[in-house]
């Protein structure tokens, strides 16, 4: 199972602000991703966004100035790997371009 870890720093951002940017656009990066049917699981406390499908699963985890984003992706995923590392990042990059 091929898997990626990333911090993508967000410069004077609490994980409060980094967490309400991730959650509230999530669920439309998910739908148009290749990953299908999906479920998604918020901790406000953790401030930690987890989903879950046959394709993949994934923990995003709001820290201050920083999103840890960890993703494991099935066997039938692996090969598409780069191009959904690409696609996270373009996606956040995009969430935090503006804020």
């Amino acid at each position: 199972m091929a898997s990626f870890s990333k911090k993508f720093p967000v410069p004077g951002k609490t994980a409060e602000s980094i967490y309400t940017s991730v959650t509230s656009d999530i669920d439309r990066f998910l739908s148009k991703s290749p990953i299908g049917n999906y479920e998604l699981k918020r901790d406000d406390a953790a401030k930690t966004v987890a989903f879950k499908s046959s394709m993949a699963s994934g923990t995003l985890a709001a820290k201050e100035g920083e999103l840890h984003v960890d993703i494991s992706l099935s066997f039938l995923a692996t090969p598409f790997k780069s191009k959904i590392e690409e696609g996270v990042t373009k996606w956040l990059a995009k969430a935090f371009a503006n804020s």
